[in-house]
Parts: structure tokens; sequence; C-alpha cells
């Protein structure tokens, strides 16, 4: 990407020297008690002869429910490792991309943390893809020299998906799947912000959509695979799941070009500079330890307002009372600022697995299609986008703009919106999250969904529709087509059952929605609650944006 900062841009030799020579990024999940000595084991494998200031690691915990982000962050110092966590499992994909696009080395490894795959091919594989000038250099089970010890299943599963992705995206690639990859870094800052998928076809996605972007020069490589079942197994949902996402990677490459204008809207956007500033970050500093960020200063809540005044750094983090930031928060937000119309940083809201069953509701509604809208991006990771209106209890902006919110009695519900009305732009990336409980079911959230349907209502007249949002539109389409199926239903005649069909497909997107939440969130209540809450957001939402348009604020 191009820079628009003499800091963030940082091409200098000297810059270029201090950088390390390598950066291994380790996504995990639920890794249990023998994740501290994996991941010992993988960074000595893989530093190879590399001296330690030429190798980073950054472990990504993603959503772990057991002790895995502890154990970590207790090992970093004798470890020497970076530990990015978050409180919400959203696919190996979202944490391979979380770890890279926070890494600083020209190279960049991938490696899956339960050793089936031997961490020692690294060095060999970056010495090749220095060697030859390679973009990437990836491991192969179909590579003449490898070691491969896995089920029958898998190797049939596995054939049969690779003729596809070949037949699909002209890929001359033999095996994209396998979670042992080396790539450049301008892949990192050019492709990986880009890329979409969250689960399992992310390899397939990384390779494809550079290949369209002109990075080409692959290499395929021995891997010694010896699979001992601790993984994830090839369940029929999991193989469902990636041709899913392999045949949306292919009509949003193909058909949409989302990849191509994504990379023009971020194209101005800064890759993480090496000198990252410093930043004040307001609020709890035992939640600010857990941040994967070098420069931070904290400070509490009542002393805010002198605090940052004497602050010596140019960005001030706020932090919500009781919201756990993802450890890759500020690093994250901070590339954005190399722009500088830019104010705010907002990222979305994500809903604790550990909240009350009540939140749990109201998150699932607000995390539906159905439910969510044209809000939906608020509560579950979206596209980058510059937003005009986004409440945000927690934000990172400018010194400067946080002093003068404060002088003006702006809270952070206010503040994105003060912001643009000064002419000053909020950046809104999905590339990190903030824990935060969402108001709960029933009388906080449909008060909440009143507030926003009449303030949407009101813009809609005011604007004669040109405010509409496409996604509230398909939202609200399964509602009113129940609406009309009750009207024919009621009506009698011929087309009773066209009504009573219409209906009964309400009824089935609602418990699709439903079926949805319980498996997010783990939780059969929470499914069982969300299909009612779904109707009564939905039933709020109509009662508000009628009352808005017909009185518009």
């Amino acid at each position: 990407m191009t820079a628009s900062s003499p800091t963030a841009s940082r091409t200098s030799e000297e810059a270029r020297a201090r950088r390390p020579l390598l950066s291994i990024v380790v996504p995990v999940f639920n890794a249990g008690a023998e994740i501290v000595e994996n991941v010992g084991v993988i960074r000595r494998a893989a530093a190879g002869t590399l001296s330690d200031s030429d190798v980073e690691l950054v472990v990504v915990s993603d959503g772990s429910l057991d002790d895995t982000a502890e154990r970590l962050l207790a090992a970093r110092g004798d470890l020497g490792l970076r530990v990015i966590h978050y409180d919400r499992n959203l696919g190996k994909g979202y944490a391979v991309k979380a770890g890279a696009l926070a890494c600083h080395g020209e190279w960049v490894a991938i490696v899956d943390a339960d050793l089936d795959l031997d961490p020692g091919s690294i060095p060999g594989y970056l010495e090749t893809a220095r060697r030859e000038r390679l973009d990437f250099a990836i491991g192969s089970k179909r590579h003449p020299e490898s070691v491969v010890h896995y089920p029958r299943s898998r190797r049939v599963a596995s054939w049969c998906y690779q003729q596809l992705n070949r037949l699909l995206f002209r890929l001359d690639v033999r095996d994209t799947q396998v979670g042992l990859k080396v790539f450049r870094r301008e892949v990192a800052e050019e492709v990986v912000p880009l890329l979409l998928v969250k689960q399992f076809a992310f390899d397939l996605e990384l390779l494809a959509v550079s290949r369209a972007l002109g990075f080409r020069r692959v290499r395929e490589l021995p891997v010694r695979l010896d699979y001992r079942f601790t993984g994830s197994g090839v369940r029929s949902a999991t193989v469902a799941r990636a041709l899913f996402d392999t045949a949306a990677v292919f009509y949003r490459l193909r058909i949409l070009r989302t990849y191509q204008r994504k990379r023009q809207l971020l194209s101005s956007a800064s890759p993480l500079p090496w000198e990252l500033p410093p930043v004040t970050v307001i609020g709890d500093p035992e939640i600010a330890s857990r941040l994967d960020y070098p420069r931070l200063e904290v400070v509490p809540e009542s002393d805010a307002l002198d605090a940052v005044a004497r602050a010596r750094g140019e960005l001030v983090a706020v932090l919500a009372r009781g919201a756990r930031p993802a450890g890759n928060w500020l690093s994250a937000a901070a590339p954005y600022f190399a722009r500088d119309e830019v104010a705010a940083v907002v990222v979305p809201a994500l809903a604790p697995v550990d909240a009350g069953l009540r939140c749990r509701v109201a998150a699932a509604v607000l995390e539906s299609r159905l439910g969510g809208g044209s809000r939906r991006f608020r509560y579950l990771p979206g596209n980058v986008r510059e937003v005009a209106d986004f409440p945000a209890a927690s934000c990172v902006l400018r010194r400067e703009e946080y002093l003068a919110a404060r002088q003006a009695g702006v809270d952070g519900e206010r503040l994105v919106a003060w912001l643009a009305r000064r002419g000053r732009r909020t950046v809104y990336t999905p590339d990190t999250s903030v824990a935060e409980a969402p108001a709960p079911l029933l009388g906080p959230h449909l008060r909440g969904t009143l507030d926003h349907a009449r303030a949407r209502g009101s813009a809609a007249r005011q604007t004669r529709g040109a405010s509409l949002s496409g996604a509230t539109l398909l939202s609200l389409a399964p509602v009113a087509c129940a609406v009309a199926g009750v009207s024919l239903v009621a009506s009698g005649g011929p087309r009773r059952e066209l009504g009573g069909a219409l209906v009964l497909a309400y009824a089935a997107a609602l418990a699709g929605s439903g079926t949805l939440a319980a498996l997010r969130f783990r939780s059969v209540p929470v499914g069982l609650l969300a299909a009612p809450a779904l109707l009564a957001t939905q039933a709020a939402y109509v009662a508000g944006f009628a009352h808005g348009f017909a009185r518009p604020r």
C-alpha cells in the first residue's frame, strides 16, 4: 500500500536493518496445557541459525475458552512472544490475518500450533524464498519428497478440493491448504488486508487474491506431516463451509471484483509503521497490560483530562468501563493515523461469550442479518469503511480531538457524528475488536432499537430515501413477506396457500437465525430465545422507523 506519512512508510536502509528478518504467526484455539511447550518448540525449530533479534513470534489466541491465553501471556517474557488474544472465536483465517497484519518482519511464516507439521521446515522455506526471490514458499502434501501420514479420507477430500481450485482460479498449485507458508512482507501489506474469509478457505483466498494482484512467484516445497488427530477433523459441516467460502471467493474475485475495489479504497492507508506512535490509554491498567503494543502509558479515567493534557503521545485510546480490547487493538488502529484527515478509529464491539444470557441473546440478534441490518457491522466484523455516525464508547483518536471533545462535553455515543460535523474522518476497521456486552433484553435492547429506528426514519425523510441502507431493506424483506402472507391467509381465496408459504418461509428464516446463534454462542438457550427476540426487534424497528419518518427530528 502507498503510505502518506514519512514515519509510516520507513523505507530507509536503517529502518529495514532494524526489522526482524522473519515473523512467525501461530494461530491457536483451546490449545490446552501443552501450548507453551509447543510454542517453544516452534520458536527453536523455526529460528534455525537466526539470532533472537532476527525472529519475532506472534501467537494469536482465537477466542480460546480455556486458559490458553493466560498461559501464553504468562510465558511471553520468558519465550519472547507477542500474544494477541480476543474474546470471541472468529476462525483460523481471522486469527492468521490479525497476526500477519501485526508482524514487523521482512518475511512472514504461518505454522499451526499442534506440531502436526514440522516447524523445522521454515528455515529452508525462507532460504529458498530469499534465494529465488519468491512471493510464496508453501508446503505441499503432494510434493514428491513430502513425508505424509494422514487418513485416506483426508487425502481424497484434499485431492478433489485442489482440482476444484485449479479449475476456478487457475492456480498452478497442487496443494493450497497446508498450514505452513512463508511469504514476503509486501503480501502482508497489500493482500492480507483485503481478505475476508475467516474460516478454513483462508489459504485459498490468500493465494488466489495474491495471484490476481500480481504475486505469482510460488514454489511448493516438501512437508513432514504426522497427523495425530489433535487438530480439526474433516467433518461434513467443515467441508460444506469450505465449499461455500470457496464459491464466495470466486464470486467476489471474478464477478464482483471486490478485492480489486477494496484495494483502491485502502490504497491511502499505511502499512504498520515500524516506529509506532506512543498512545495514552484511558482505562483499567490490568486490561491494558494485555495489549500487544510497545509504547503506551495508562491513566485512570478519573485523571484522564489532566493526564492527556500532559501526555506527549499523539494518540489517545479510550476504553469503556468493563470492555476488554483485543490484543491488537492499538496496533491495528495506529496505521490509519498516517492520514492527516483521520481523527479517530473505531472497531466492532463483540459480545463476550461469558456475558449474561440476556446480553448474549441481544448480541445474537444484532449479529444476525435479520436483526442487525445496517447496524450488523458494529457487532460483528464487517468491511473497512469510513463512518459518520458510530456510537463508540471505546475508540482511538488523536490527542487534540480528545481534548476538544471533552471541552465540548461530547461523549462516546456522539463523538463520531461530532467529528464528522467538523469535517474530520473516522475509520472503522474490522481487523480488531473490543469485547463489550450490548444492552440486554428486553427493555434496554428494544429501547435502543426504537431510538436507532426513529433516527433512520427521520434521515430517510430528510434525504428522500437516499439514506436507506440495502442491508436494512434486506433484513426487513422477510417480515414484509410475512405480513403479506398473513394478509393473504386472512383474505381467503385461491392465494391462501401462497400466504401460508410466505409465513412458513419467515418462520424458517427465524429458526435458521436461531440455529446460527446457538452455534455461534455455543448455547441452546441463546438459540431458542433468539427467534422471538428477532421478531420483537423487527417489530420495534418498523414502529420506530415509521414514527421517525412521520415526525422527523
